[in-house]
């Protein structure tokens, strides 16, 4: 799945697409799997930031 998905899908959707399925499965044990064989899903979260520089003065 992981690689069907060009990396993209990691633990969660993994878990979610082989309760689909009709799998018994937990996220631990997806987690532990894909950390094993060195495989992990991409993260999308944007950055914040909480301060910005003045300009001048």
């Amino acid at each position: 799945m992981h690689r069907e998905s060009d990396g993209t899908h990691g633990v969660p959707r993994i878990t979610a697409e082989l309760r689909d399925d009709g799998g018994r499965i937990n996220h631990n044990r997806i987690a532990r799997m894909l950390r094993g064989i060195g495989l992990a899903g991409v993260r999308l979260r944007r950055t914040h930031r909480s301060t910005v520089a003045e300009t001048g003065t």
